[in-house]
This record gives C-alpha cells, sequence and structure tokens, in this order.
C-alpha cells in the first residue's frame, strides 16, 4: 500500500490529528504550515472536527518533498508529545499499545489501516510494532521514537528504533512498515 494514499476516500481524520502537526514547527514557519493546510481543504480546523484525510495526506507529502524525511520524524515526535496519556501509563509496552488504540481513535469511515504490537521481549530488550496505514514511514518512526524515549524501561540506558531492515516496508511499496525498537 502506498504513502500518502488514503486506503477508501471517505476515511476521516479528527481534527485533533491536524493540529497537532503545526507546533511541529517553529513560530516563523508555522504560517506557511497553516497556509498548506488551508490549500488543501483543511479549513476551519477545529480538534473535534472530522476531515476527509487525504487532503492531510497530501500536507504530508509536500512536508515530504519540500522538507524532507528529518522533517516528517520530527513532526511525528511532536504528534506524540501532543497526546494526552492517561497518568497511569508508566511502561513501555502499554505506551506502544496505546498508539495503535489512539490511530484508531483519530480515525473512522472505511478501512483505516492499524498500528499494532507485535512483539515485546523483556529479556531480548526488543519489541516490534506493525503500521499499516497511509502516513509516511518517517513520521510514524517519529512517533515511535518519541514514545520509546518518553516510556524507555528504567533498566535502559539507550533506546533505538530503526525500521525492521529484513522486511520490506511501505517505502519499497509493501502493505505495513515494521519498526524494532531495541534497549540496552
Amino acid at each position: 500500500m502506498a504513502q500518502f494514499i488514503a486506503f477508501e476516500k471517505d476515511v476521516e481524520v479528527l481534527g485533533i490529528g491536524i493540529l497537532t502537526i503545526i507546533p511541529a514547527f517553529p513560530e516563523y514557519a508555522r504560517p506557511l504550515v497553516e497556509g498548506l493546510i488551508a490549500e488543501n481543504n483543511l479549513l476551519n480546523v477545529t480538534p473535534e472536527k472530522w476531515f476527509k484525510v487525504q487532503p492531510l495526506l497530501n500536507v504530508f507529502k509536500a512536508f515530504s518533498t519540500s522538507y524532507g524525511p528529518s522533517t516528517l520524524f520530527h513532526v511525528g515526535v511532536t504528534v506524540f508529545e501532543g497526546f494526552d496519556l492517561p497518568p497511569q501509563l508508566t511502561d513501555l509496552e502499554s505506551a506502544l499499545k496505546l498508539i495503535g488504540e489512539v490511530y484508531l481513535m483519530r480515525h473512522r469511515n472505511g478501512e483505516l489501516g492499524y498500528v499494532e504490537l507485535r512483539s515485546f521481549d523483556v529479556q531480548a530488550k526488543r519489541a516490534v510494532i506493525e503500521y499499516c496505514n497511509p502516513y509516511p514511514c518517517h513520521f510514524e518512526r517519529g512517533i515511535v521514537t518519541a514514545c520509546a524515549r518518553k516510556f524507555k524501561p528504567k533498566d535502559a540506558h539507550f533506546i533505538e528504533v530503526e525500521l525492521e531492515k529484513n522486511k520490506p516496508s511501505r517505502l519499497d511499496g509493501a502493505d505495513s512498515s515494521f519498526y524494532v525498537i531495541t534497549w540496552i
């Protein structure tokens, strides 16, 4: 499945999902970002209002084309940092599962795709999360990285998130992308 292309034309995203990308940019660039959002007919965005997802994906594609993968990654980090997390959430495994729940809460109408934690091995200090949705891989890796950093296991000194090297990803035209979280 391709990045930047909604699985179905009727899929919608909650306005909060649009608004959380704006703080990823410095103050001087925000008018450009807001203009790009408006150019894609995402008008009068409020947190609780629903919008077609394809225009938002067009915005992400423009970010990718104009600013590159580092910007998409940074937007993902900022989006995760903007999640309203439950106070009882304290561990990495639960936090990684929550990413999928938040994704489903912020999308509706048709084939949405999914985000699922596939494995979590405390002994091996390794977890794998799968993304099957139309958002760009670099953005997703930013979300997972921010989550991993915030909920790094107490015994971990270093934590890393990488696209699974032994599997094709949506960067290569695959249906899904797998992110490997490792810590030492």
